[in-house]
């Protein structure tokens, strides 16, 4: 089993509509390549962790760094390494408002410091989550 992990910037900001868009698609073709992870937006950044075969991980990375909505994808870690996210499906939270979207954070914060971290890659990726997280601006929900 392959991990990578990586960090982005979108190019545009990106609302609820263009989100449920890509999980939509995400959740269809990960789901056919056998490749599950993690995706955290917030406050325009990306931080993703995937799993799968090597090839198709690797592929998939290219399809991201040449996706127009990212800008300025850096590689933060990859290696080979057990599935540590095979029963997660794709989920996104929608907040209803800007208390909804503070107490999110924090709890994902709060699971980012629970969360398995046995893996180098798994490492990178919490620590990237807490630090995009924590930056200290919760952007109203348009841009979220």
């Amino acid at each position: 089993m392959f991990q990578l992990t990586y960090v982005s910037k979108s190019k545009s900001e990106m609302n609820f509509t263009d989100l449920n868009n890509i999980l939509e698609v995400a959740k269809t073709n990960n789901s056919t390549l056998n490749i599950t992870g993690c995706l955290v937006y917030h406050n325009s950044r990306f931080v993703q962790i995937l799993e799968g075969e090597e090839i198709e991980v690797l592929q998939l990375y290219e399809k991201i760094k040449a996706d127009e909505r990212h800008q300025d994808v850096t590689l933060l870690w990859e290696n080979n390494a057990k599935r540590y996210f095979g029963e997660w499906n794709m989920a996104f939270h929608n907040p209803n408002d800007d208390d909804d979207v503070k107490q999110f954070v924090e709890n994902l914060i709060l699971f980012s410091d629970f969360a398995e971290k046995s893996s180098s890659a798994l490492l990178s990726f919490w620590a990237t989550v807490r630090r995009v997280l924590g930056d200290g601006n919760i952007r109203n929900l348009e841009s979220i």
